[in-house]
């Protein structure tokens, strides 16, 4: 009798198929930041925490905003006035349940000041 898939084989088989086992390894020990919840942002996020990135961190000090209802599908009116960063991230992290999220509701710009070490914690920065 054949061996059965693990639960991961089968749920990134797409992926392992692609870049295989190794490629997946490094996928999953990835931890990306990105600077502000917009629409192009957290389309990127999506991209990468379906298959499988290990850790993302937004950052955006920003609320959501009716004007963002209409630009990142992610957001709907229950968000309006609440932080983009920990909706997003919220929201981001339904998609997959092994992905690690964390939002960080401060100024990018005082964080480069501030605590310029921060981003070298990331494999890469989407800006």
């Amino acid at each position: 009798m054949a061996a059965q898939p693990s639960d991961k084989a089968t749920r990134y088989d797409r992926q392992l198929r692609l870049w295989g086992d190794h490629g997946q390894a490094l996928l999953e020990a990835a931890h990306v930041c990105l600077i502000n919840a917009s629409a192009t942002g957290t389309e990127i996020l999506k991209n990468l925490v379906l298959p499988g990135i290990g850790a993302f961190t937004i950052v955006d000090d920003k609320k959501v905003s009716i004007g963002d209802l209409g630009n990142n599908f992610f957001f709907d009116k229950s968000c309006v006035g609440k932080s983009r960063a920990a909706s997003a991230t919220a929201l981001l992290q339904e998609l997959n349940s092994e992905v690690k999220g964390c939002s960080v509701e401060k100024n990018v710009m005082l964080i480069a000041r501030e605590e310029p070490s921060f981003f070298k914690a990331f494999a890469t920065v989407v800006v």
